[in-house]
């Protein structure tokens, strides 16, 4: 039998990057060939998330789109993997009958395995015990194999300096239109020893930004010596890595953002600031239905709190239009509330129903299809106004930028031309040390190096920048 050749398309948050990551290392151990290019590979693996119906409905359309393929390649192994394959369990193969493997996000260590079981003839499957079930607490014993994989990154990508270590795992907060809790099991947090050492590695092998992980990472409760850590804690100790100069949590729930956590960013350096904490919506009514645990003032609060500590921190919020009982007034409230909080940057849902949820199980979802869609937009619309306001604030003012890569598409300049300036200049695109994200002209070669730029124009997603040559 030739080689495996293996071609995995990832989708939806962090947790599944890291996890294709992941998956990568696992079968490159294992003597596999992981590819780039589909058309050479003969096996193909789905990674996606099951948060919200439209992702679903993605990967299940691009697995039968290979059904051609399929015929044409008997031997092609096809692979579901993560949190819809978790959800789904065997009734995948009713929405995917092309399927071969199927993998939740705690077996993946297993997949080397399901992949010769699947080129042997035979359909293959690893999955999570669900919650209440007999063998639940083997979540924790069952997963924490992926501790150990060293992740490298695709050959050639980790020149951008940057990588995710996972803090936590699943969750324990149960909102009532969220899946995670079911599909990827309990929360537990990561031993503070074994996320100090990942990150000291990856900074030894040139990265020096480093995202943390978790659903609610700022509900992490590691122990460490009979001393339980809480999030404040490990940041602190993973900052004083020598080499690392960017330090990123993500997500944060709103009820757990404590008056310790928000000074670590006034008072460790290396913790950018930046805070990815999701409102979800800016009616109380709408909060108690979500079961998120807060009001709107809570959240408000919670706010103020971290810019005092920190004026700087530039906040990102995530909004579901639509939840099943919402009023025009409730949306109303939610325009407010992203006026008064002055996000940076929002993600902006459609409600859609998820499969054994408190909410699909509790709730009509009675906002028709055209509000849902009118209140997206409406909502867009508020965030980017308030966005292009914030990021107007930053324009003349020089800014850090560490470099990801060329800009992959072509953007007009400060004074809305294109130009070089110098040649054999390209375009290069970077984020701030807030998360802002910033395009500019300058010289080959800055790929993964952080540089001063100065702001020339903004907009509410992008800003245009000059680069300052002294930094060279």
């Amino acid at each position: 039998m030739e080689p495996a050749r293996v071609h995995i398309t990832a989708y939806g948050c962090q947790m599944n990057r890291l996890d294709a990551e992941l998956v990568r290392a696992i079968l490159r151990a294992a003597g596999a060939e992981v590819v780039e290019d589909p058309g050479a590979a003969n096996v193909l693996l789905f990674l996606t998330c099951s948060v919200r119906a439209h992702a679903e409905d993605r990967v299940f359309s691009n697995i039968g789109a290979l059904a051609a393929r399929k015929q044409r390649e008997p031997d092609l192994v096809i692979g579901l993997l993560g949190c819809t394959a978790q959800q789904y369990g065997e009734r995948v193969w009713e929405r995917a009958p092309l399927a071969d493997v199927v993998c939740g996000p705690g077996r993946l260590a297993e997949l080397p395995a399901l992949i010769d079981q699947a080129r042997a003839g035979r359909r293959a499957r690893a999955l999570d015990p669900r919650r209440g079930e007999a063998g639940a607490e083997a979540f924790g014993p069952a997963d924490s194999r992926l501790d150990g994989i060293e992740v490298r990154g695709r050959e050639g990508e980790r020149s951008d300096r940057r990588a995710f270590v996972r803090a936590t795992r699943g969750c324990d907060m149960f909102c009532s239109y969220c899946v995670v809790p079911y599909v990827r099991g309990p929360e537990r947090s990561r031993p503070p020893r074994a996320v100090t050492e990942e990150v000291r590695r990856l900074v030894d092998g040139g990265v020096r930004e480093v995202m943390l992980l978790g659903q609610a990472v700022n509900r992490y409760a590691g122990e460490d010596g009979g001393h339980m850590w809480d999030l404040a804690d490990l940041l602190a100790e993973v900052a004083a890595t020598p080499g690392l100069t960017r330090l990123r949590f993500i997500t944060s729930h709103p009820t757990a953002l404590t008056p310790r956590l928000a000074s670590v960013f006034r008072d460790v350096p290396a913790v950018c600031p930046h805070l990815h904490m999701p409102a979800q919506s800016g009616s109380d009514a709408v909060l108690a239905r979500m079961n998120r645990g807060y009001t709107a003032a809570d959240y408000l609060d919670r706010l103020a709190m971290v810019r005092e500590a920190a004026p700087e921190v530039a906040v990102a919020s995530d909004f579901i239009v639509g939840f099943p009982g919402e009023s025009e007034a409730d949306f109303e409230a939610t325009l407010d509330l992203v006026r008064r909080a002055r996000f940076a940057q929002c993600f902006v849902f459609k409600y859609s129903p998820r499969p054994g949820t408190t909410a699909a199980r509790r709730y009509v979802d009675d906002v028709p299809p055209e509000e849902k869609r009118r209140r997206n937009q409406e909502l867009l619309n508020v965030v980017s106004q308030v966005a292009a306001e914030e990021n107007q604030r930053l324009v003349g003012r020089e800014v850090e930028v560490l470099v990801e890569g060329p800009s992959p598409r072509p953007h007009l300049n400060a004074d809305g031309q294109q130009r070089r300036t110098h040649a054999g200049w390209i375009q290069w695109r970077g984020r701030t040390r807030c998360h802002r994200l910033v395009v500019f002209d300058g010289p080959p070669g800055l790929r993964g190096e952080e540089v001063t730029v100065r702001v020339e124009r903004a907009a509410a997603v992008t800003l245009f920048a000059l680069f300052c040559e002294t930094t060279a």
